[in-house]
């Protein structure tokens, strides 16, 4: 998936499994439940919900030096 895919679904509170830019594995396992994220081995709810980890994708991206 695409971050832009992955923004999308996080705004639609749709299902979705995907590696962002940054490299971070993000989930969301059933409609409108929270975002996991790949961490030590096991997949934890992300601290940031709905537009607040939208912000902070579209912030990962800017900050992202490789580009």
């Amino acid at each position: 998936m695409t971050n832009q895919q992955i923004r999308e679904s996080i705004r639609l509170g749709l299902p979705f499994f995907g590696v962002a830019a940054n490299g971070d594995v993000l989930a969301r396992y059933i409609p409108f439940g929270p975002v996991f994220k790949w961490q030590h081995h096991q997949m934890i709810p992300t601290y940031l919900q709905g537009n607040d980890l939208i912000w902070w994708l579209q912030a990962s991206e800017e900050d992202d030096p490789a580009d």
